[in-house]
């Protein structure tokens, strides 16, 4: 959509996901479905850690836009001009 807000992205159940560090198979080079993460990090072993998240598009078109409404478990992070908001998702 140009110039304007497109409808929330479920990226649960679409798009792939890789993390950089060593700990898994699902990586930049060979990326996963949120669910083969979910069955490769479940080894038994401590639970994983969140440091930093980042939100890409593929490489066909530029994009210039923001992120709102970011759910990490169950916490939302709204970005507003005033700082960032964390509400509880229902």
């Amino acid at each position: 959509m140009t110039n304007g807000w497109s409808p929330f992205l479920d990226a649960t159940s679409t798009g792939y996901w890789f993390l950089t560090g060593s700990e898994t198979a699902c990586n930049a080079a060979a990326e996963c479905t949120l669910e083969e993460l979910k069955t490769s990090l479940n080894d038994g072993g401590e639970g994983a850690t969140i440091y930093t998240a980042a939100v890409g598009k593929g490489r066909d078109n530029l994009w210039i836009g923001a992120v709102d409404g970011l759910r990490v478990n169950q916490t939302i992070y709204d970005f507003e001009t005033s700082g960032v908001k964390e509400r509880r998702a229902g």
